[in-house]
């Protein structure tokens, strides 16, 4: 067989039905195996703000693995990629896993099993206060906690469609005070109502104590006492069994940052995916050349219009150079 019809053969081949479907074929199962990987093994998220700087900044990419064995082995440090109930997509540090004693102090500085560290700006906590990260199975009992570990129960179980109401009452010491003395407090410039106490933050609700302590004779401190009642009948819900492993995430960005410090715990079945070190490491070294590029591109621009302003001054000092020349 020549050489030419050899060559005829291989085009025939090539152009043929059974060629082209086999292209197709392939290229489908690849576009499967990338749609895949893209969905349930591996995918980018882009950093929306600078909650995270200066680890990383806005519009940063990080990779974040969707693997089971990725949410379920999260330790201290990891970055992790979870929904907050708003269903608004975040990125945050694990500062708290569960069974953790995380204490955070009025001045910033904060103690974890894992380690301490001064919290630069960080301004949430007006007051010392130590919290417990639930785990799974955990029995809470509402009148055993804090009043920042009341507010984070009282979250967890309105995002588990628990159905209760709180009730108020005002203490001093062992006795009981009028509810309505809460109305002569102040927030800032606003009168505290009534209908809001069930629900305020534990910041709020410690101004309105300490206001009340100073102006009531004697020592004995003012507490805001709240009880929780079932929606279905009423009755006192005294203790709370956790569903869910909870995780205590946070900001690297101290203030003006939607974080547990706010929001309270993130459950498992709210975490998405953990950050891939490997994958994030290249991330980076291609974000830190793509921005060198972008500043030597930035300088070139800007040097390159600096010459072509200074072109028309030279051509204006020329033409005054020649006038004085020909009236001299």
């Amino acid at each position: 067989m020549s050489a030419l019809d050899r060559k005829v053969k291989s085009l025939q081949r090539r152009h043929s039905r059974a060629h082209v479907f086999f292209l197709v074929f392939i290229l489908g199962i690849v576009l499967a195996i990338m749609i895949g990987v893209r969905y349930y093994v591996i995918e980018p998220v882009r950093m929306q703000d600078n909650s995270l700087y200066p680890k990383f900044k806005k519009n940063s990419v990080l990779w974040m693995c969707k693997l089971p064995n990725c949410t379920e082995n999260i330790v201290d440090g990891d970055f992790v990629w979870g929904v907050m109930r708003n269903q608004d997509n975040m990125v945050r540090r694990v500062l708290g896993v569960p069974g953790d004693s995380i204490t955070i102090t009025n001045n910033g500085k904060v103690y974890t099993p894992h380690r301490n560290f001064k919290w630069n700006g960080e301004d949430a906590f007006i007051e010392t206060r130590s919290i417990y990260v639930p785990r799974k199975g955990d029995t809470l009992r509402f009148d055993q906690l804090n009043d920042v570990e009341q507010d984070y129960l009282i979250s967890l179980m309105h995002e588990q469609n628990e159905k209760f109401y709180i009730k108020s009452s005002l203490w001093q010491g062992n006795r009981e005070m009028a509810i309505e003395r809460i109305g002569s407090t102040k927030l800032g410039n606003r009168l505290v109502s009534l209908q809001e106490i069930d629900y305020m933050p534990w910041q709020d609700r410690f101004l309105v104590e300490l206001q009340i302590f100073l102006a009531e004779p004697g020592n004995t401190p003012i507490h805001i006492k709240r009880e929780l009642y079932s929606a279905k009948d009423s009755s006192k819900i005294s203790f709370y069994v956790v569903p869910e492993n909870c995780y205590y995430l946070v900001c690297e960005k101290s203030s003006h940052c939607a974080d547990s410090r706010e929001i309270g715990y993130f459950t498992k079945n709210r975490l998405i995916g953990r950050a891939n070190k490997v994958a994030n490491k290249f991330q980076k070294q291609l974000d830190d050349k793509i921005f060198k590029a972008q500043k030597v591109v930035k300088s070139f621009i800007k040097g390159f219009f600096k010459k072509d302003k200074k072109k028309p001054q030279k051509d204006k000092d020329k033409k005054s150079k020649n006038k004085d020349a020909t009236k001299t």
